[in-house]
């Protein structure tokens, strides 16, 4: 079944690029400074890629995150959009709050459950949405493969550092 298209490519790329910013913001700290001397303390996985990367990532994620949300609202041929809803606003509430915990906070076990729980939230969103409709779940593989890989190194940073949240020390 197609559906009306509400919003053309370009918008999208504009709203993720301002939800990125947003996200990007919340850690309510702004002083860049501060945040690369957190960034050199931390021992990183060998894997890890440069922090460059991240908000291009982000940007991207997103893209395909604001697609999805549009199709899950405006098709009818999706299955089990409720809990695709409800998994969507999870995934929103830890983008938007994993900047806070990670670089104000300083909580690097915090940073990786929210990490794991975003990967895991992506692939329940693909599995669920690929038994309905295979060309809708393709929109979930960014954040998939993103979370799934950034998982890895999330749970690295927990073993290998200190969280003065959850006082974990190594």
């Amino acid at each position: 079944m197609r559906y009306n298209k509400r919003f053309s490519w370009w918008q999208l790329a504009f709203a993720s690029v301002v939800v990125s910013a947003i996200g990007g913001l919340s850690s309510g700290k702004p002083n860049s400074q501060e945040r690369k001397l957190y960034e050199k303390e931390l021992k990183q996985a060998p894997w890890a890629p440069p922090g460059w990367l991240f908000a291009p990532a982000w940007t991207i994620n997103n893209f395909f995150l604001l697609k999805a949300l549009e199709q899950l609202l405006h098709r009818k041929d999706i299955d089990k959009k409720k809990k695709l809803l409800i998994e969507q606003a999870i995934i929103w509430i830890i983008f938007f709050s994993f900047n806070y915990i990670y670089f104000n906070r300083k909580s690097t076990v915090l940073a990786a459950l929210w990490t794991i729980t975003d990967a895991a939230l992506a692939t329940s969103s693909f599995i669920i949405s690929r038994k309905s409709n295979k060309s809708f779940s393709l929109l979930y593989l960014p954040l998939l493969g993103w979370t799934s890989f950034a998982s890895t190194i999330a749970i690295y940073q927990a073993l290998k550092n200190n969280d003065p949240v959850l006082h974990f020390n190594p």
